[in-house]
């Protein structure tokens, strides 16, 4: 598809995505919504207000920039509270590409599709600039974020990053390792279109979807146990919640940082393809071998 026509298509689709949450998105490139963007993120963050993820200057300042800055806003409140917002930055000169560096909905706000459709607005922001590829990375313990990013977006990651940003002085990583997947997020390829502009998730891979997968690290209570698998399509578990075993049994998730680390990070390293995330088993879904 051509990429003026993917532009038209995508915004289409995001206004459509942003109806029906009941929110706008619009551009935050005031002083006074930039530093609104900052106390948001300390709050979805549970930051204290003086260490915001992203200072609300800097916010301003990569606005000024061109950067995409966008909030969701509530229309039920007459668009004043704040529901969403995403930060990304363009790639260099010859190297067309968008990373999206931070985005977050506030937890009142979840099960509405505001992350959707907050993400539908930033690829048709990207197509309308020549660019049809967005990366970012995701904490590849966090079930609801993997689901999101590899299935109900249609992207894909190759590449694990152990502890990619050092230490994070945050509520939500606390003590953890920021081990990190790297999404790639193709804004023209068959399963993104189908997620996005046909109203549909991606279908799963046959492989995803196959009859022979085995389960090369598997949950045992609240541990992980890792198990043998041939080569072929593997599945690779993670808790349904990591952020209530953070809190309750920190040595626990300690375990499952290390054991997904050695897993995932070494199925990726060795040529496996990740194909999908399978939120009935809380699994990612590769194949590697004869299966790839």
């Amino acid at each position: 598809m051509d990429i003026g026509v993917a532009a038209t298509t995508a915004r289409a689709s995001a206004h459509s995505a942003g109806t029906r949450s009941g929110v706008r998105i619009r551009m935050l490139d005031s002083t006074a919504s930039g530093h609104a963007c900052a106390r948001f993120l300390c709050e979805v963050w549970q930051t204290e207000p003086d260490r915001p993820p992203l200072a609300g200057d800097v916010v301003k300042a990569m606005a000024d920039a061109g950067s995409y800055v966008a909030g969701a806003f509530d229309e039920a409140d007459g668009d004043a509270r704040l529901l969403g917002a995403c930060v990304g930055l363009w790639g260099p000169p010859g190297r067309p590409g968008m990373h999206s560096h931070i985005a977050g909905v506030h937890v009142g706000a979840r099960g509405r599709d505001v992350g959707y459709a907050l993400k539908l607005d930033q690829r048709a922001h990207a197509l309308e600039h020549g660019v049809d590829r967005i990366t970012w990375t995701f904490d590849p313990l966090v079930a609801r974020n993997a689901h999101f990013n590899l299935h109900k977006l249609g992207g894909t990651a190759d590449t694990y990053l152990p502890d990619y940003y050092g230490p994070l002085s945050d509520g939500l990583n606390a003590a953890d390792e920021s081990d990190r997947l790297m999404l790639r997020w193709d804004l023209r390829d068959e399963r993104v279109v189908a997620a996005c502009d046909e109203d549909d998730e991606p279908t799963p891979t046959p492989a995803s979807a196959g009859p022979t997968r085995r389960t090369l690290l598997d949950i045992d209570g609240d541990r992980p146990v890792t198990r043998q698998a041939g080569e072929g399509t593997v599945l690779v578990a993670i808790p349904p919640d990591i952020d209530l075993l953070r809190a309750r049994q920190p040595s626990a998730a300690r375990d499952w940082r290390l054991a997904l680390r050695d897993t995932l990070g070494n199925l990726l390293a060795d040529g496996a393809r990740l194909v999908d995330f399978d939120r009935a088993a809380c699994a990612y879904v590769l194949t590697r071998g004869e299966g790839r």
